[in-house]
């Protein structure tokens, strides 16, 4: 081998011994998809993360329901204090456990949907009304 051919980085197929191939190479599924193994029990998965985040763990409620036609439900409750820190800032917090559960149940080829069953914090029931600032005395 001359100078010239080792100061030369080594080309990629070179290096495994020829063949070619791509990066991927290895990692490619083979078989029909579907599920593989047991299933995920999404509510425990979903209460685990809710009791890991509450200063009340003791107040988390996780409540699953099948919808039919492979969707799923869970409902989370928890104590009013903890409603903000399972949400978090922006709603990150409840965006990760979302999709949490949405990668976990791509094998099991279901939809699921995680949503808080505590009535909203706002403590008003609909629209608020709208005040007049007059400034004035009423005639």
């Amino acid at each position: 081998m001359s100078d010239a051919e080792r100061s030369r980085p080594i080309r990629r197929d070179q290096r495994r011994g020829g063949g070619g191939g791509g990066y991927n190479r290895g990692f490619r599924r083979e078989g029909p998809p579907g599920p593989a193994g047991v299933g995920v029990d999404y509510r425990a998965l979903v209460e685990y993360v809710a009791k890991s985040l509450a200063e009340k763990p003791e107040e988390v409620l996780v409540e699953q329901f099948e919808r039919g036609g492979g969707t799923v439900a869970i409902k989370v409750k928890l104590a009013d204090g903890d409603v903000g820190r399972f949400i978090g800032k922006a709603g990150r917090n409840i965006e990760a456990v979302r999709t949490l559960v949405r990668v976990a149940s791509l094998r099991d080829r279901k939809r699921v949907f995680v949503d808080l069953a505590n009535p909203s914090l706002g403590g008003h029931s609909g629209p608020r009304e709208r005040r007049e600032h007059g400034g004035g005395a009423p005639s």
